[in-house]
């Protein structure tokens, strides 16, 4: 199916063709409201940013996961993390009907992934970029997987949207976060938001940044958009406070300042049309960690 395009109004033409083709969008709970800022330079997309590639994607006549794997995935630990979230999750039976949560979905790339592993699972995401939620229903509509993966379009730290998800969803066997709750101020209305979504004895995995005395949270905020980076220590603390137990961190740093620079050089030599937007950003997350005092890993909480 083709579409015609008006170059001089080129991304209304092309959302006004996505939303013919695929009409799923995100489920609002949210409406638009600003206590969150987007302020992370991969969400100013430029023409040629994931967004648009993925966009792009789904406007031409094939559309499949391999074409749409390459944009989708943003994050570290490539298609390894999907199967290594479950582990850490205690949700890797393919046999068992888990419900499982996703705060800070994105693209809904973790979910479609871990979806093909676990063939009885649902699986529901929630994310707070607009433009994100309901490009990742339309994906998750063109990879005819509605049925088991569900998206809102919601404010992870507002009490009233989580108490409307949970009377809709009910509780979760296991939630995840990977990189998200680094560009969030308000971490505890989130930890308390996640600790009432879920059931007892279920892990939250939180893979995120953390800040140490010679960190630079000037460079941390304006730069990568971090916001009231924590601790290790206050971190589990604010966990604890907000009904999990059993903490644990697992420091990735060394291996994250290794990896930045990889996908940053892997950037430059393997993409054509690169989005001077992203380069920077990749530039900006290498230098975090190389000449700023960044530093992060995975938490897991145990709810009470």
């Amino acid at each position: 199916m083709e579409f015609a395009i008006d170059q001089n109004n080129l991304e209304k033409d092309l959302d006004f063709a996505l939303e013919k083709k695929w009409s799923a969008k995100a489920i609002p709970i949210a409406c638009e409201f600003g206590e969150i800022k987007e302020i992370m330079s991969l969400y100013n997309d430029d023409k040629y940013s994931n967004y648009w590639s993925i966009r792009n994607i789904l406007l031409g006549d094939s559309v499949n996961y391999p074409a749409l794997s390459h944009f989708i995935y943003m994050r570290y630990g490539g298609d390894e993390l999907a199967r290594k979230t479950l582990e850490d999750l205690n949700t890797l039976d393919p046999n068992k009907s888990y419900r499982i949560l996703n705060a800070g979905s994105g693209f809904g790339s973790d979910m479609i992934e871990q979806a093909k592993l676990l063939p009885k699972a649902k699986f529901c995401g929630i994310e707070y970029n607009k433009r994100y939620a309901d490009l990742s229903a339309k994906i998750i509509q063109a990879l005819g997987m509605e049925e088991r993966i569900k998206i809102y379009y919601a404010n992870l730290t507002d009490p009233d949207q989580i108490k409307e998800i949970h009377a809709k969803e009910g509780f979760f066997d296991g939630a995840y976060s990977n990189l998200v709750v680094l560009h969030i101020k308000n971490k505890a209305s989130l930890y308390q938001s996640i600790s009432n979504l879920l059931k007892a004895r279920a892990i939250y995995r939180n893979e995120d940044y953390t800040r140490q005395e010679k960190t630079n949270l000037k460079f941390a905020e304006e730069k990568i958009g971090c916001q009231n980076l924590l601790t290790i220590e206050e971190m589990i603390q604010l966990a604890h406070s907000s009904g999990f137990s059993n903490s644990s961190f697992s420091c990735l740093t060394d291996y994250w300042q290794e990896f930045t620079l990889q996908r940053k050089n892997n950037y430059l030599e393997n993409v054509l049309q690169r989005s001077k937007k992203k380069e920077m950003f990749f530039q900006d997350v290498a230098e975090f960690f190389s000449d700023h005092g960044g530093c992060g890993g995975v938490f897991k909480h145990l709810k009470k």
